[in-house]
């Protein structure tokens, strides 16, 4: 071990990937000393299962597995722009602006927001009684034409 080795903190930040130090990097590869007493370090906090520290690289790695395998429950209470609301509704953005007098939206800051919740339940209750209030339409079938002799 000369004066150049890496310490034992050091060793742990690079092992949880807190530690991007190009320098660490490159004296660990080519210092045996440091190699050995890294894997020491690496095989005692596997034996302990040491919780990892806020804010490391591996615990932000493994929080997003661990969301990525959860199932994602629908998004309905998301908060929306005018433009995600006319992509969503397939229409352009001018659209989207021309009605909303009829669209629940908010403005926070000066910027119009949608919730999206809000606006699925406005649209399929204006469509219900769109229906509702629709004359019966005659069916689509055609018509058996009588044969005149």
């Amino acid at each position: 071990m000369n004066g150049r080795c890496l310490n034992e903190e050091q060793l742990i930040e690079l092992y949880y990937a807190e530690n991007d130090s190009v320098d660490a990097r490159t004296h660990l590869a080519g210092c045996q000393t440091c190699q050995n007493a890294f894997a020491n370090i690496c095989n005692e906090l596997v034996e302990i299962d040491m919780q990892v520290p806020d804010g490391g690289h591996r615990a932000v790695s493994e929080a997003l597995c661990m969301i990525s395998r959860q199932q994602q429950a629908p998004a309905n209470d998301t908060i929306m722009t005018i433009d995600e609301v006319a992509q969503w509704l397939k229409v352009s953005y001018h659209n989207v602006n021309n009605m909303l007098h009829l669209l629940p939206h908010f403005i926070i800051d000066g910027q119009i927001r949608f919730n999206r919740r809000l606006l699925e339940n406005h649209l399929f209750k204006n469509r219900a009684e769109a229906e509702k209030k629709a004359p019966d339409q005659p069916s689509l079938r055609p018509i058996a034409l009588k044969r005149v002799v």
